[in-house]
């Protein structure tokens, strides 16, 4: 079967709609700036100023993951992934000794970095989930 790729682009909602800034594509709220969404931190495509937050929840999982592998992923509510990063931490840990001579003392701090960048940019779900119950419903 040969398919076509439609040169046009399908109008966006923002377009349908008649609220002033239209409506986000991602979350479905109403948008008080056409290229910026405070709900959900949609950000239209090629616009120059984008913005950026800092959680500090972020930072404390990262420190986290850097103290034992699968900790921060565990805080920030990822914990079947932070059971086996700590699995494998170990693993890591005893293969390192193991191969110490050959750059093996290399694998175990390249691991703990990987790990804890991991738990910096992954989702915080117990936030979302705390801030869901205090809104008395749920966040996208």
């Amino acid at each position: 079967m040969h398919s076509t790729l439609d040169p046009e682009p399908n109008p966006s909602h923002s377009a349908s709609s008649n609220l002033p800034g239209g409506v986000c594509p991602f979350c479905g709220s109403a948008l008080a700036n056409p290229n910026a969404c405070d709900r959900c931190d949609w950000v239209r495509e090629g616009h120059a100023q984008m913005r950026m937050r800092h959680d500090p929840r972020d930072t404390f999982a990262c420190l986290m993951s850097l103290f034992w592998p699968g900790l921060g992923h565990f805080y920030k509510g990822h914990t079947m992934i932070a059971v086996v990063l700590a699995c494998l931490g170990v693993l890591c840990f005893f293969w390192s000794l193991a191969f110490l001579m050959f750059f093996g003392f290399l694998c175990l701090p390249a691991y703990w970095i990987a790990v804890a960048a991991s738990a910096f940019f992954l989702p915080d779900l117990k936030h979302h989930a705390q801030h869901a119950h205090a809104s008395g419903g749920m966040v996208p």
